[in-house]
């Protein structure tokens, strides 16, 4: 094997090695999906019973989130999770995930059902 054949076969290798690592990595904000929010990063959600919840982002391309409900004032911080569709947010055994219309909660104290953004 010469040097240029040597040198071609540790690029592909290299190369091969950083794309299995890119598609391991869960998306984040540069996974071009993006949860809706107002102008502060933050949207505000009212559910079925009197229940609602408000989440704050940590950017307007967002990797974290803390999700704050009323019924027990309760502040759960999330990351960015992996979603087939949408866009979710997971953390503590509580996971948000939203696609711009639907919204679930999960693992919260209270029951969010037919959750619907304030204003919409």
């Amino acid at each position: 094997m010469d040097a240029f054949s040597s040198l071609g076969a540790l690029v592909a290798l290299s190369l091969a090695a950083a794309a299995g690592s890119a598609l391991a990595q869960p998306p984040g904000p540069s996974s071009g999906v993006q949860p809706p929010m107002n102008d502060f990063n933050q949207a505000f959600y009212r559910c079925d019973q009197g229940v609602a919840f408000m989440i704050s982002y940590d950017s307007d391309q967002p990797a974290k989130a803390e999700m704050t409900t009323n019924t027990d004032a309760r502040h759960y911080e999330l990351k960015r999770a992996t979603a087939a569709s949408g866009v979710a947010f997971a953390g503590g055994g509580t996971k948000f995930w939203t696609d711009g219309k639907a919204v679930s909660v999960e693992g919260a104290k209270a029951s969010f059902q037919n959750c619907r953004m304030k204003g919409k």
